[in-house]
Parts: structure tokens; sequence; C-alpha cells
């Protein structure tokens, strides 16, 4: 094991401490294709947090037209964020919305990992236990739409509130 680097090592030629310098003066430096500024860069629609609300008030409107009742939107409890919680029928229904523009990097569905689960269901229930609502029935849905067309998916039941 060594301690220390021995201090009897040469040091380094000049042309190895200067490489990238030495690479240039051979010409063979990569050549890289200039960055437009961000002022011109073309718009990619929005900020995440933008689309993300629109996807939210895309699924409302979804919901509100199969006879959901919403309830409550962004609903923030402590270490949670409900997306959407509505009444269907005299079921209780929080909805956790995800929206991406493509599945290449998985299906909205599958970024609704069980973290993410365990926060919803303990948002729930602080949103339960802060207006004392009487027993009944809850379920945990999840909306998703995907792609430039926004197709839009509802998972009713799409998971309970045990933790696995």
């Amino acid at each position: 094991m060594l301690d220390a680097v021995p201090s009897d090592l040469p040091d380094p030629p000049d042309s190895l401490v200067d490489w990238k310098g030495r690479l240039k003066e051979l010409g063979l430096t990569r050549k890289r294709k200039p960055r437009p500024a961000a002022a011109t860069r073309p718009a990619r629609g929005g900020s995440t947090t933008e689309r993300g609300r629109e996807g939210e008030e895309a699924a409302a409107r979804f919901l509100e037209r199969r006879g959901v009742t919403i309830l409550a939107r962004n609903v923030r409890t402590e270490g949670a964020e409900l997306d959407l919680v509505g009444l269907d029928g005299e079921t209780l229904v929080f909805v956790e919305v995800k929206r991406r523009r493509s599945s290449r990097c998985g299906s909205p569905g599958e970024a609704v990992i069980p973290a993410k689960r365990r926060r919803i269901v303990l948002g729930a229930r602080q949103w339960l236990a802060e207006r004392r609502e009487k027993a009944r029935q809850v379920r945990f849905d999840v909306v998703t739409l995907e792609g430039e067309s926004s197709s839009i998916d509802w998972i009713q039941g799409a998971f309970d509130a045990t933790f696995s």
C-alpha cells in the first residue's frame, strides 16, 4: 500500500501538461456544433410545472365528464401533494395525475412508484383527518396523459392503502 507519491518521479514534460493545447496545434480538436442562446432555442411547451398543471386540468375535466365531482386540487399536506380529490358516487377518490410526452422512459403510470404511492396515502390520511370525514369508501386512482395529443387513461383503484 502506498502512503505517498514518491518525490523522485520526474515532472511530466510540458507537452503532457498542456495536452489540449498540443492537440489544438495539431488540428485535432473536436468540432462542436454551436449551441443557440437560450432565448433563441425552440420552446418546449412551457415549464414542467406548467405542463403538469395543464395535465391536471385536463384530467379534472375528463373525470368531471365521467361523473366525478372534484372537491380539491393540488392539496399540499406534510410530505405530499394530492393532485385531485374527488367524489365518485359515494366513494372518495384521491387521484394522481402523471403526464409524459412519450413512453421512451416508460409509461406515465410506471412513474407512480411505491414511495410515491406511500406519500399519496399518507397525504390522503392527513386530508381526511383534517376534515374529520365520516367513514366512507376511499379509492386511489391514477390518470395518465401521454404524447402530444395527451391521450388519457383512467386507472381506477390503481393501488390501495397497504404498503408492501
